[in-house]
């Protein structure tokens, strides 16, 4: 039985077991073999040396198969790393790095929430722009992070179903962003996400591959706003007139173009 994004799983076979959470128990040394020296025909039981034989050769046999079921362990979602989480990025069909577009530095001065912005040049970097009017040429971005590149398979899994329910593409942004993220607007031809936070220059140069992986249906077009204070609007969960509310801006993540 296999439950998707639910602990509720199971799988049994002759070789091992797969139990709740990932936990695999493989069988005890010597099981396998015994199990099959016990279909020996029964005039051969007195014939040791046979016997030992066959559980030479079947010893073999059970210690590859101990091995294997060591194996999908390292291939779990939650607690892989390295080349293991690059591999299940790839079954489902998404690559550590991207071709994206990039603007190019802005110009202006490294204080205060801004101080630690690399996208921020002052007067000796060449190639700043002004806020506002960068144009945008393609550049490549790789995700070295495990636990940022998790995020984004975590994500990758609902499209690869085809889950486009607001639902879950509300759990696929909460992935890639934290739980802050929400689905803001809906509307027909276009949705709006909101990561509900303040974006890291690294996080907003992955914008375009977020939106590339999340369960958006074809034909519809998907925005994100980047603001982190309430909606203006009326009624419960929205900003009113008195709480420092703001519009949704949708802003285009120029996922796979640059115009």
């Amino acid at each position: 039985m296999f439950t998707f994004d639910s602990e509720e799983v199971t799988f049994d076979s002759e070789y091992w077991r797969f139990d709740i959470a990932g936990i695999f128990d493989c069988v005890e040394p010597g099981a396998l073999v015994e199990q099959e020296v016990d279909k020996v025909a029964t005039q051969y039981r007195e014939a040791t040396k046979f016997l030992s034989l066959i559980r030479a050769f079947l010893g073999e046999t059970e210690a590859a198969a101990r091995a294997a079921c060591l194996v999908p362990q390292y291939f779990d979602l939650d607690s892989a790393g390295g080349d293991q989480l690059t591999t299940i990025g790839r079954w489902l069909g998404f690559q550590r790095c991207h071709c994206v577009c990039e603007a190019p530095k802005v110009f202006g001065f490294k204080s205060g929430p801004f101080a630690s912005s690399d996208r921020v040049g002052g007067f000796c970097e060449p190639g700043s722009t002004w806020a506002g009017c960068p144009p945008l040429g393609a550049g490549d971005i790789c995700i070295t992070d495990d636990e940022v590149f998790r995020g984004f398979v975590k994500a990758r899994r609902y499209q690869v179903l085809g889950l486009y329910d607001i639902a879950s593409l509300q759990a696929a942004a909460r992935h890639l962003w934290g739980e802050a993220a929400t689905v803001i607007s809906s509307r027909v031809g276009r949705v709006t996400l909101a990561p509900g936070r303040a974006l890291s220059d690294f996080e907003t140069m992955l914008v375009p591959v977020a939106f590339r992986v999340l369960p958006i249906a074809p034909g519809i077009k998907g925005y994100i706003h980047y603001g982190t204070g309430p909606i203006f609007g009326f009624g419960e969960g929205w900003g009113g007139f008195c709480e420092s509310a703001e519009f949704i801006c949708p802003a285009d993540p120029h996922t796979y173009t640059c115009v």
